[in-house]
């Protein structure tokens, strides 16, 4: 651990509130447990249920440069109930981390989004670090049992990972949504949202069907995070709309789960039915209790 910066639990149920949108109430619900500080820039929180551990990425700048390789970049490392193990995990080796995102765990393997390239940690070896080529704002990854994932929100692409045990060969690359952004597997199918689109899609990895809408845009303001529980419900965060937000396995029933400022890609720690929320803005971590309630 190279540096370590103290963190208060706060608890600020007045801050965050518990809300339900017009159309249906929900049987899940959330809870706010704590909040986190001295993140910077928090992008994505990433739950690994064969470690235990969260991740959090953080870009790291006073700028607004989100997109920008300054070497500041870093990922933390939590333990599910929010205790700090190491603010600055990984900040890179010979070469520094620029503007980390979206993140996934493959194998034992942490990938990490990085604008252009694409960051493999592994537990015994230095960090190893892949530029895709024509890549322009990686976002997400995420991994189907087989492979690897990576969204490309300026190049409405998906790159697909050839060979998993030799990174730097070539990806396949899928057309995929206007401002992809970020990307999870259900059941064998992808699924992703799209920031400017403000739209839920099932997406097909081999690029052989189009994208499926699930006509849901007027409920959102703009993506970014996605996961998808047991029963089929989807939980996404919606950044400017200042919400998390839950849609039915139907694809069609919408409801608010919780309002809060700036939530981007979520993690969620299905044994102890937890979600974690990084507020980009705030420099801030939420820890919400997933509860279903007949």
């Amino acid at each position: 651990m190279k540096s370590f910066v103290g963190c208060a639990f706060v608890l600020m149920l007045s801050f965050v509130n518990v809300c339900f949108a017009n159309e249906t109430q929900s049987n899940w619900h959330l809870t706010l447990i704590k909040t986190i500080d001295g993140f910077d820039v928090p992008e994505c929180t990433l739950y690994d249920p064969a470690t235990d551990v969260v991740y959090v990425s953080n870009i790291e700048t006073k700028d607004a440069g989100y997109w920008v390789y300054d070497n500041k970049g870093f990922i933390s490392k939590l333990d599910p109930n929010g205790q700090i193990i190491n603010l600055r995990w990984q900040s890179g080796d010979t070469e520094k981390l620029g503007a980390p995102k979206g993140m996934c765990v493959f194998k034992g393997k942490l990938y990490v989004a990085d604008i252009t390239k694409l960051w493999i940690f592994s537990p015994d070896k230095p960090p190893q670090v892949v530029t895709i080529p024509d890549a322009n704002n990686l976002n997400d990854v995420a991994e189907d049992g087989k492979t690897i994932y990576i969204s490309d929100t300026i190049g409405a692409k998906i790159y697909r990972m050839i060979d998993p045990e030799d990174p730097n060969k070539s990806f396949a690359v899928t057309s995929a949504p206007t401002s992809i952004n970020g990307l999870t597997f259900f059941k064998g199918k992808m699924f992703g949202v799209s920031w400017k689109l403000h739209e839920i899609y099932e997406l097909d990895g081999n690029g052989k069907d189009e994208p499926k809408p699930f006509g849901l845009a007027e409920h959102f303001t703009t993506l970014d995070g996605i996961e998808i529980l047991d029963d089929g419900t989807f939980i996404v965060s919606d950044f400017n709309g200042n919400k998390i937000s839950a849609v039915g396995p139907d694809r069609k029933t919408v409801y608010t789960l919780a309002t809060l400022k700036s939530p981007a890609d979520i993690g969620l720690d299905r044994k102890r039915n937890l979600v974690f929320v990084p507020q980009f803005l705030t420099n801030q971590v939420a820890i919400f209790q997933l509860e279903h309630h007949k």
